[in-house]
């Protein structure tokens, strides 16, 4: 039994290795880079469990513990965001969200329910209202009326719904439930490099991509007049320009 355990502590030093030299070497970076298929420029951002930015030998030496990560990229924009996953989580369970104001929107490349492909690049310009939902949210069902109402009354703005599920639950949820924002679907890159878990959740993003605000599991009151007050007085709050860019 000794001698089993000790192969096995012997094979998980000799599988750590090449990672943990890796993280030591130039060019390692690089290399690890171009299995994501960006182009001979990629942005790429590496960040930690808590979704706080790491860099790259950092990340490295974690990937050599064992550790998993999602992704979500761009390969339009040659940019990509990886983050690390809490240990023994697999697709789908979100992490903590951290991200906050000022921060850069994870860059994506997501399938809306015409068909279209569409990139964080694509609402750049304007501000952009994004909620996250899933059909079964009690919550995101009583937002819908909410999300309609403010988005008719603001043509300067963009709207986007995203969900993890796949376009014919989309569909359903936007035929029985009345929704009329543009829907984007099969999210969970982007819903676990968010850390996305409580629904449903609303982000404002800057016209530069830079997360201007966000309310996870926003609560909205029951009359639909405050309703549409909450959400106005929240997104005016935000709509201020961040300062520039160092």
């Amino acid at each position: 039994m000794r001698h089993h355990r000790l192969r096995a502590s012997l094979l998980s030093i000799a599988l750590s290795l090449p990672l943990a030299a890796a993280a030591q070497d130039p060019g390692a970076e690089q290399r690890f880079a171009a299995t994501l298929h960006l182009g001979a420029s990629p942005n790429v951002r590496y960040l930690d469990v808590a979704g706080k930015p790491l860099d790259y030998a950092a990340f490295a030496q974690q990937l050599g513990q064992g550790r998993d990560y999602s992704i979500t990229r761009d390969s339009q924009a040659h940019a990509a965001a990886l983050r690390l996953r809490r240990p023994g989580a697999s697709a789908g369970e979100a992490g903590r969200f951290a991200f906050s104001r000022g921060d850069a929107f994870p860059p994506f490349e997501l399938t809306s329910l015409q068909g279209k492909t569409q990139r964080l690049g694509d609402f750049r310009g304007r501000y952009t209202l994004v909620s996250f939902f899933f059909a079964d949210c009690a919550p995101c069902i009583a937002e819908v009326p909410t999300l309609n109402a403010y988005a008719s009354a603001h043509s300067d703005m963009n709207f986007v719904a995203i969900t993890y599920e796949d376009a014919n639950q989309a569909n359903a949820f936007v035929r029985q439930r009345g929704l009329e924002w543009n829907v984007l679907v099969d999210a969970t890159a982007l819903t676990d490099t968010l850390g996305i878990g409580t629904y449903p959740t609303v982000m404002l993003i800057d016209p530069e991509g830079r997360v201007a605000g966000a309310a996870v599991g926003m609560n909205l009151r029951d009359d639909s007049a405050k309703r549409l007050a909450d959400l106005s007085g929240w997104i005016e709050q935000w709509r201020k320009p961040l300062p520039p860019r160092k």
